[in-house]
């Protein structure tokens, strides 16, 4: 009796275990095939294919995330400006750039750091490198005889600044008293119109950088002022670029980095004052933040826990589609056939 006890307890124990089976199989004879189930397991199968499709180009993909900091690295107190500007009517005898920020730091840029090169035919010719005279009375000399063959003059170059709110600007005020003669004399009537062929806050552009901007290659706009082109109506106008200047940190993987610094620009021009001296004033401030760039791909898991995702949720979408429309076709058809059998029935035994 015990031993029968003991056995008719481990029957029941397996009977309970069989009880949490949630994939209990139908035996074939019980199930069958409808043409409702055939459709509804093709339209399954292929919004499993194009959902799983989808998936696939979305884990492939690769995003690009922006981040934005406050920028408190301990980075150079210096920055390097890069121009290269294209006057068509203002003599390479007078026109010089120079360079100031908010400490008070105002410098001319040397020789070394820029060169000017003379223009003929309204900036269209290259008529060679301007070499500075010695003395004052052979810069009147060169730019008389320049202003009479309408020369003009390209001035490019490289040169570092406080890393602090600053401005450059080209301008004739090294030599106001021969602008001052001249003008008083009709000869000149001080023409700053320009084009800027290229302008920004970094060195040459070096291998490293190419490869990031080809794979940024849809926000590595660092050079917004390039070939930008500004006339004056009447030759004696002043203008003046506003530059927001951001630190961005390209990264597109752990070995390969860029720091660039980028910069938004807004621009105006306007009339000199009388007596005055025309200048273009590039003038730029720089962000207290700065944006991080990086890619971002999903993870193997996260891919797979979606693709299972699909599967689970799209057959269980459709079972209970099906077992609606099965119900429903089966009251329908209940009802209809009652309704057909009460007739028939009026029919023979009529009242």
């Amino acid at each position: 009796r015990r031993v029968h006890g003991i056995i008719m307890q481990e029957k029941s124990l397996v009977d309970k275990f069989k009880s949490l089976d949630f994939y209990k199989k139908l035996p074939p004879n019980i199930s069958q095939s409808t043409g409702s189930g055939i459709c509804m397991s093709a339209i399954v199968l292929l919004s499993i294919t194009w959902l799983i499709i989808t998936e696939v180009q979305a884990f492939l993909a690769v995003d690009i995330v922006n981040e934005l900091y406050i920028d408190d690295s301990k980075l150079s107190s210096k920055m390097n400006i890069t121009y290269d500007l294209v006057f068509p009517h203002a003599p390479c005898s007078i026109l010089s750039p120079e360079t100031s920020d908010i400490l008070g730091t105002h410098k001319s840029i040397l020789e070394k750091e820029t060169t000017k090169m003379r223009l003929g035919d309204h900036g269209g010719k290259l008529l060679g490198a301007y070499i500075t005279p010695a003395s004052p009375m052979e810069v009147m000399s060169q730019t008389q005889s320049q202003i009479e063959q309408q020369e003009g003059c390209r001035v490019s170059g490289m040169v570092e600044v406080n890393r602090i709110p600053g401005n450059i600007h080209f301008s004739f005020h090294q030599h106001d008293n021969i602008v001052h003669t001249l003008r008083s004399k009709g000869i000149y009537n001080l023409d700053l119109s320009h084009n800027i062929v290229n302008f920004q806050f970094d060195q040459a552009v070096t291998q490293k950088a190419v490869a990031i901007k080809r794979k940024f290659r849809d926000l590595s706009s660092t050079n917004p002022l390039e070939n930008t082109l500004m006339r004056g109506e009447d030759g004696n106008n002043t203008f003046v670029y506003y530059l927001s200047v951001i630190r961005t940190v390209y990264e597109a993987n752990q070995n390969l980095n860029y720091t660039l610094n980028q910069y938004t620009v807004n621009k105006y021009k306007s009339k000199t004052p009388q007596n005055g001296i025309p200048a273009v004033f590039i003038r730029y401030d720089i962000a207290p933040i700065y944006v991080f760039y990086t890619f971002h791909s999903n993870s193997v898991m996260h891919f797979l826990v979606r693709i299972i995702a699909i599967i689970g949720g799209v057959i269980t979408v459709a079972g209970i589609a099906v077992s609606l429309l099965q119900n429903s076709a089966y009251h329908i058809s209940k009802k209809l056939h009652e309704q057909l059998i009460a007739q028939r029935t009026n029919i023979i035994y009529p009242l």
